[in-house]
């Protein structure tokens, strides 16, 4: 239970900051660690994004947790090169919060963003 609720607080924070546009760059297909121990790892595309705030450039990868081909190769080549819509810190543009779908598809951001946002 206190692992969501710090998840539900660290969300409802970010979900306060502005929001700017970012470019997903590209991605790879990726062996992600399991949030269970009874549950195996999971493979699912990653993306990779970049944003500018305040003209320096930063970046974010998040991972689709729902894909609907085989490899998940094919969604990250139709997802490279489109816009989403991102949170950031104005007092830190490391950190990011997406508080949406990418594509249709769930996604999971918790231990792939920065270490600042963790700091969150």
């Amino acid at each position: 239970m206190g692992a969501f609720w710090w998840a539900f607080r660290r969300a409802r924070i970010a979900e306060q900051w502005p929001t700017i546009e970012a470019t997903i760059e590209g991605g790879t297909f990726q062996t992600l660690p399991s949030r269970d121990t009874r549950w195996q790892p999971l493979k699912a595309p990653v993306l990779y994004f970049s944003y500018q705030v305040g003209g320096e450039y930063f970046s974010g990868r998040v991972a689709l947790l729902e894909f609907f081909d085989d490899s998940g190769e094919e969604i990250i080549r139709r997802m490279t090169s489109k816009k989403l819509q991102i949170h950031y810190d104005p007092q830190d543009g490391t950190r990011w919060f997406i508080d949406d779908k990418i594509a249709g598809c769930r996604i999971r951001q918790e231990g792939l963003e920065s270490e600042a946002n963790r700091r969150l």
